[in-house]
């Protein structure tokens, strides 16, 4: 498996990098680590901004050598972090631009994630947020409060919709590499929550879905956001997995979704596969 991981190198960040390892090992594949660097900040006049002042030779080439000195510093931490495995890259511009570009041929994002603006208590927000959004590729979110960082067993949540079939078929390829996988339907509606034939139907199409591949099958009640990290708890997931829909009208998914609580509140690692479904 290809890995994309992204770093600011905070400590979420090197929380998500110790995953993207236990995976890489796991799966004998790849890792590439990249930071994305928007602009060069010198440490005397904050962001550097055109004006009359750059046109002094003497402070351009302080500039210079300062953003050289700069450049060096941020190799150095990429090569310090790929020495357990890997390779690395710096690239410069829009971060989320910068990071689906070098999102193309990679199998898997695993990224930190943590919130940088005050809409983050309604949406998710940040890096992370745009991302899971946008890319075509699966991105893992890990957030500060997860604690454990190797992924054993998968917990797939689905509500027999397309997307969550796809989530289904890129969990079961861990299957290949020894990691267990579990599906989880999480009854919502109130409607169906004593109605003994839903739970039958449900039950008989996780079986369809996972032609034995799934070690468990389990049906709950409730708020998918609360249960699914319990589940998870319960049956020692270290992932939970989410087909998330992507709109050919909009730009990723519509704010406010589900998907969107869900990555804010679980300290459980969460796996988002995208599906595009047409409007």
């Amino acid at each position: 498996m290809k890995i994309l991981h992204p770093t600011d190198f905070s400590h979420t960040a090197e929380k998500a990098r110790a995953m993207a390892l236990d995976l890489m090992h796991r799966t004998d594949g790849s890792l590439h680590i990249v930071h994305v660097q928007q602009r060069f900040e010198n440490g005397q006049r904050g962001w550097l901004q055109p004006s009359f002042d750059n046109l002094n030779a003497e402070l351009l080439a302080r500039i210079e050598e300062a953003r050289k000195t700069e450049v060096r510093r941020i190799h150095e931490r990429l090569r310090n972090l790929s020495s357990e495995g890997g390779t690395h890259e710096l690239r410069w511009g829009r971060p989320v631009q910068e990071l689906l570009e070098a999102a193309e041929g990679f199998d898997l994002i695993v990224m930190g994630a943590h919130g940088q603006n005050r809409l983050d208590a309604y949406f998710l927000g940040g890096l992370a947020g745009r991302m899971v959004r946008r890319s075509t590729v699966p991105v893992l979110t890990v957030r500060d409060e997860t604690t454990d960082l190797v992924v054993r067993r998968v917990l797939v949540a689905t509500d027999f919709g397309d997307a969550s079939r796809y989530a289904w078929h890129f969990a079961d390829r861990l299957n290949d590499h020894g990691i267990e996988t579990a599906l989880v339907h999480v009854v919502d509606d109130p409607r169906y929550r004593e109605d003994t034939d839903y739970a039958r139907r449900a039950s008989e199409a996780m079986s369809e879905m996972a032609h034995d591949r799934a070690k468990q099958h389990i049906l709950r009640q409730g708020d998918p956001i609360h249960v699914l990290p319990e589940v998870a708890h319960e049956i020692d997931a270290d992932v939970i997995c989410v087909g998330v829909r992507h709109h050919a009208s909009a730009i990723g998914l519509l704010l406010g979704s589900r998907a969107d609580a869900l990555l804010r509140s679980s300290p459980v690692p969460i796996l988002s596969v995208p599906h595009r479904a047409e409007d």
